[in-house]
């Protein structure tokens, strides 16, 4: 007789399969639950029925009930209807003013990004970014364009200190004399590696609109005698003298001429015993699935943008006349590649 609690191969492999095609049903639970204030409504000790949230925020009562249960079958929060629902670990992450930034990555993933998605099918027929087709514009003119995105884009981008931390670890700025964070948004890398670096001065360098977004953060209200806030144009150029330079998740936003329009502005701007920073993630061989997850991103969201190997980095600093040096791995499964001026470059 064969055990009652065996299930055929063939059942697994299907119940796998419903999991990842239904991974939508995640995504918008957890987009819904989060942009309608139903988290932050919940509390971490006091239970509540999904009548009692209803209530509170206008919600129909029974899709509230029904969404709070499956937010505890996700573990979400915890609890059920009778005894009442309390906030979880990961829901707490979602809550307005969470010291994270994991409530600014639900709300443009549950939102634009979920929506370029949904056109998958024209990148993967026609190539280039589904992002641009849905909203009529690429990314980077729509955060222009959308100061509260553009905020939860660059807080959304900040939220690397399990890996800026390790930075400084791995990477030595206690010599430089100027750092540069190109493109460095709201500059919580920078102020990372500030904090452990009293000597070096720094410059701050994006956009306009970011730089007038940055003032408002640790990078210029606590390091505003050693830090200068630069807004400009990177393709056109970049500031002149840095020892150091950092591109940290920018070439992956690019083609491989527009980065190499960004390497030979840095070559160009970089003292000749300097560095070149980059953070990026690596695919290829041994690459996780979140590594050729963010590939696929960078496909829909930006058309040109791609994840690269070890060996097209190489060859990409070659071309702009730098010399990859070393490669360190850091938490998130993100890479930390130096590279250095080459001498015989003209």
């Amino acid at each position: 007789m064969s055990g009652q609690g065996a299930v055929p191969a063939a059942a697994s492999a299907e119940r796998q399969l419903i999991d990842l095609m239904t991974g939508f049903w995640r995504t918008q639970s957890l987009y819904v639950a989060t942009e309608l204030g139903i988290l932050d409504h919940l509390d971490e000790s006091r239970p509540m029925s999904g009548a009692e949230v209803a209530l509170g925020l206008n919600l129909n009562t029974d899709a509230v009930t029904r969404l709070l249960g499956y937010l505890a079958s996700l573990e979400v929060i915890s609890g059920d209807d009778t005894a009442g629902y309390v906030l979880g670990e990961m829901g707490a992450l979602l809550r307005t003013g969470a010291p994270s930034a994991m409530r600014d990555h639900m709300l443009l993933y549950g939102n634009q990004f979920y929506r370029a998605w949904g056109e998958l099918a024209s990148s993967v027929r026609h190539g280039g970014s589904t992002f641009a087709r849905v909203f009529g514009a690429d990314l980077f003119s729509y955060l222009r364009e959308h100061p509260d995105t553009s905020h939860s884009y660059e807080r959304m981008m900040a939220a690397g200190l399990p890996f800026f931390t390790e930075v400084r670890r791995v990477f030595d700025f206690s010599a430089a004399e100027l750092i540069v964070d190109v493109a460095g948004g709201h500059g919580a890398l920078l102020d990372q590696i500030l904090a452990g670096n009293p000597g070096p001065r720094a410059m701050l360098f994006d956009v306009p609109h970011v730089v007038r977004e940055a003032r408002h953060y640790p990078i210029a209200l606590d390091h505003a005698e050693r830090c200068d806030l630069v807004g400009g144009d990177f393709f056109a150029g970049v500031p002149d003298g840095g020892d150091v330079y950092l591109l940290s998740r920018i070439l992956h936003c690019f083609d491989d001429e527009a980065c190499h329009r960004i390497l030979v502005n840095c070559r160009s701007a970089m003292a000749a015993d300097g560095s070149l920073v980059i953070l990026e993630r690596i695919i290829g061989a041994g690459a996780t699935r979140l590594a050729h997850g963010f590939d696929m991103h960078m496909l829909v969201v930006l058309g040109g943008g791609r994840e690269r190997d070890e060996t097209q980095y190489k060859a990409m600093l070659d071309k702009a006349g730098f010399e990859l040096e070393r490669v360190h791995l850091l938490p998130l499964d993100t890479h930390l590649l130096v590279a250095t001026p080459r001498a015989d470059h003209h």
